[in-house]
């Protein structure tokens, strides 16, 4: 079935899926009032980018090598973004820490403290889960899922592209 999509649709797929994937978290953080962490915030960006370039690649009438070069785009941004996601789910599991674990949001001396409740509130730690479907997978982890699907079928397309030149 996938060998039937021609590579300009799947790149109209590509526009639709992060849209979808950036409406989810605003309807989140908004809707919902999950605040996003510096992380799960960084993880937007390659959805909009790759939005971006899969719409230069839906355009009718685009060279094929130059759709393929695109969809290659497409593919390592969502594999940049599988990397990224990675990092924030371990952190989440306490695997590791970063720079805006809870522990190191928390550390400092008084003054620090002080200073910090005089600018407001800041971004929840990133090893904080405010929702986690099923109680096991947190966005972080959904979006380690999805990047990893939508790198691959971007991939599949780019190569498709590149034969049909």
């Amino acid at each position: 079935m996938i060998s039937t999509i021609s590579p300009r649709t799947a790149a109209i797929l590509l526009v639709l899926a992060p849209l979808g994937a950036l409406g989810a978290a605003l309807i989140a953080q908004f809707g919902f009032g999950l605040e996003p962490c510096h992380l799960c915030t960084l993880q937007r960006l390659p959805f909009a980018f790759a939005a971006f370039v899969a719409i230069l690649a839906s355009v009718e009438g685009r060279d094929e090598r130059l759709r393929a070069m695109l969809l290659a785009v497409v593919a390592l941004t969502y594999a940049t973004n599988a990397g990224i996601a990675f990092y924030h789910s371990g952190v989440e599991w306490h695997w590791w820490e970063s720079a805006c674990s809870g522990a190191q949001v928390l550390s400092g001396n008084a003054g620090g403290l002080l200073a910090k409740l005089k600018q407001g509130p800041e971004a929840p730690a990133c090893d904080m889960v405010p929702f986690a479907l099923f109680g096991v997978l947190s966005f972080a982890g959904m979006n380690l899922i999805f990047s990893p699907v939508l790198a691959a079928f971007a991939a599949w397309f780019a190569r498709q592209a590149w034969r049909r030149a």
